[in-house]
């Protein structure tokens, strides 16, 4: 599961991992068969993928979120969506946003977000290491997108991953920022990568979101927000152009996850 977009690209990212993945499990013992399905934005929905796991005869379905983190999507909307948590206010705010609700017909195993496993940390280290000159001057800006109430969860899980790769690579600091889809990155984002600069510091700014990069939302603000100029050409900020879905690590995120699932269940 996903949580869909208007953007084609975005959602063929999406696609095109979930191709791979049906590649690497299409012959493993106890799956029948493999869907995509989107929350919002985006065909085929959650619903529709389940409907259609249950006519091609699977007894139990595994359902992965491919969401970067905690939130209220994969704490409330998703499970709701799936019938697996009971919350009528979350039902009914669905509901009237267009969203059909699964009538489980089978039982539905939901798995944990991708931070529980290790694609975000692999991502971030290699995006650095392909990124860095001099770690010794160097800043990680994360761009992080997430519900104010979990907020706490995603301080958490920005600092492992500073930590993470300030031990592998040395830089001499890391900090993040939350931006929104296509909001925020102006008012939280710039004046950071300022602040760096005016240290002294190289930044190199990594963007935690399932299918789009730093420089996409560095491209979009400029064209958008800045008029087209660029303040930061020609200084020391430096911009990831790959995105999550283009990582293996979330190929075999999710891989663990659907085997993970599929052996606790195997006693059933």
């Amino acid at each position: 599961m996903a949580h869909g977009s208007r953007s084609p690209r975005w959602n063929q990212a999406v696609e095109d991992v979930v191709n791979r993945l049906r590649e690497r499990l299409v012959n493993e013992p106890g799956i029948g068969g493999i869907r995509l399905g989107y929350l919002e934005m985006a065909k085929p929905s959650i619903a529709e993928a389940v409907s259609d796991l249950v006519a091609q005869g699977c007894r139990r379905i595994v359902a992965v979120p491919m969401f970067v983190a905690a939130s209220g999507h994969v704490q409330y909307d998703v499970p709701t969506v799936l019938g697996v948590l009971h919350d009528p206010k979350v039902a009914r705010a669905l509901r009237e946003e267009g969203i059909t609700l699964v009538r489980p017909e089978v039982p539905i195993t939901l798995t944990s977000p991708l931070s529980e496993g290790r694609s975000l940390e692999e991502y971030a280290l290699s995006e650095v290491k392909r990124l860095s000159q001099q770690p010794q001057r160097e800043t990680l800006l994360l761009l992080l997108h997430g519900d104010e109430d979990f907020q706490p969860k995603l301080d958490a899980l920005a600092r492992r991953l500073i930590g993470f790769v300030q031990e592998n690579v040395g830089l001499s600091a890391g900090e993040w920022c939350y931006i929104a889809v296509g909001q925020g990155y102006g008012s939280q984002a710039v004046p950071k990568m300022e602040q760096a600069i005016a240290r002294g510091q190289r930044v190199l700014v990594v963007a935690l979101f399932v299918a789009s990069s730093a420089q996409q939302f560095h491209e979009r603000w400029v064209q958008e927000e800045a008029g087209g100029h660029d303040p930061f050409q020609g200084r020391h900020v430096v911009f990831s152009d790959q995105a999550l879905t283009q990582h293996p690590a979330l190929l075999e995120d999710l891989i663990h996850l659907v085997r993970g699932a599929i052996a606790r269940n195997s006693g059933d």
